[in-house]
């Protein structure tokens, strides 16, 4: 009987609408207005050119390692800029309520991080539902089927999946835990080009304000890693940041 219950338990599928709820509602309780992540950048050698070029430095045998900063201001605005100790120049992919910008050269994975970050964590509602709302005109925007939800194991844990269940389908993944974290975002852009937008272990991290590591992925291969370092929950920004 136990192992009955156990079962059922676990078979429960929570309706997609209630998913995305919670998971914004638990964005919201954060209480944040401002976040700064620092950390580190890993790009594959095979993706590795167009940053290269974009800072002027040059790329070895193996990953290209730089330094990176998300900064954001809550709601929905995000950047994310690209250095590297053996260049003064920066790249920045920047998200704004909707609106894209970039400084320096344009790299698709940089933009698709930001704009999916910006839109699965920089979620502060100013109403009730407001950061709900937020959320499903972002996956309108995918043509993530709203109105699917399904349980998948991923990244070691059960996580709720929201849109169609077939493979390639535009989705949005969130843990089946009790903070309802994002847990990854996969869509086709305007090209038909297949990206897979990973948030990973927010276990290990002081607080769960942030993912420990962001992934980019195009189609089946890796664009870039993005570690966590630190975070700072009242950073001093600059509105020309955004």
């Amino acid at each position: 009987m136990r192992h009955a219950a156990v079962a059922l338990l676990l078979a429960y599928v929570m309706p997609p609408y209630s998913v995305i709820r919670r998971m914004a509602n638990e964005r919201d309780e954060l209480q944040l207005t401002a976040l700064k992540v620092d950390g580190t950048v890993t790009v594959p050698t095979a993706a590795a050119a167009d940053y290269a070029n974009a800072l002027g430095v040059t790329t070895g045998p193996g990953e290209l390692v730089l330094n990176g900063a998300i900064s954001m201001r809550l709601p929905a605005r995000c950047r994310l800029e690209l250095g590297s100790l053996d260049s003064t120049k920066t790249v920045a992919a920047v998200s704004s309520n909707g609106k894209k910008r970039t400084e320096g050269a344009e790299i698709a994975a940089l933009q698709v991080a930001v704009d999916q970050i910006c839109a699965a964590l920089a979620l502060h509602g100013a109403g009730d539902g407001d950061s709900r709302a937020a959320v499903e005109r972002h996956l309108a925007t995918l043509k993530v089927d709203t109105k699917q939800s399904s349980l998948a194991r991923w990244d070691g844990t059960l996580a709720y999946v929201v849109g169609n269940p077939a493979p390639g389908s535009p989705q949005l993944w969130v843990y089946k835990n009790d903070k309802f974290n994002p847990a990854r975002l996969r869509f086709a852009d305007e090209k038909g080009v297949a990206w897979d937008v990973k948030f990973k272990d927010y276990a290990s991290q002081a607080s769960d304000v942030f993912p420990r590591v962001v992934e980019v992925w195009k189609g089946d291969a890796l664009q870039l890693r993005f570690t966590t370092l630190g975070t700072d929950p009242k950073p001093k920004l600059d509105d020309k940041l955004f």
